[in-house]
């Protein structure tokens, strides 16, 4: 029992040990420290700008107030994408724009974090939409939905035409329908 009893605490402190240790990452100057954000502490991720709530990396130095979710830090820094197929996306921790500002070619809306970019095209994605999966089974519909851009369907949940003719959407070739990527996380 004792011996057992000394393996939980040696694992424990490992995992104590392994929080403490500072860590460089590419998208900030000062090293980051492994944490657990609680829901009271209010937190938003410099990567994604969504709130954190659980594992994340903060900034070690007290002013500073840079925070990324563990997902965000794990992030590919290259990625291809069947939507933007002829380039490469590199993972920015910033836009590349003299605004400090972006639109995401998959949804429409703006973001001022990480982004994956192609400088060729000026193509950028917020981390989010670049992770969305390529095909979406879902109970509301029979077919499979394929992930697409620049299709004229008209969405089968909320009716309204144009779904996707500025952004990305997922459809239904048999049926001839789509679906909002908004309307898709209904």
């Amino acid at each position: 029992m004792a011996m057992v009893m000394n393996m939980i605490i040696s694992h424990d402190e490992r995992e104590a040990e392994k929080q403490q240790i500072n860590i460089n990452h590419f998208s900030h100057r000062h090293q980051l420290e492994a944490s657990e954000i609680h829901e009271e502490e209010k937190g938003v991720c410099s990567g994604c700008e969504h709130d954190i709530v659980g594992p994340a990396y903060l900034c070690s130095k007290p002013s500073c107030t840079f925070l990324l979710h563990d997902l965000c830090f794990d992030l590919p820094r290259r990625i291809r994408h069947h939507c933007h197929a002829n380039h490469p996306l590199h993972l920015l921790s910033s836009p590349p724009y003299s605004d400090g500002e972006f639109t995401c070619d998959a949804c429409r809306r703006s973001g001022h974090g990480f982004t994956y970019h192609c400088d060729t095209c000026k193509f950028d994605l917020h981390v989010e939409c670049a992770s969305l999966p390529e095909i979406e089974n879902r109970k509301d519909h029979e077919h499979p939905l394929i992930l697409m851009d620049g299709q004229d369907f008209v969405c089968y949940v909320c009716n309204e035409e144009s779904v996707g003719k500025d952004c990305w959407m997922y459809c239904c070739l048999a049926c001839r329908c789509g679906l909002h990527l908004g309307c898709a996380e209904k």
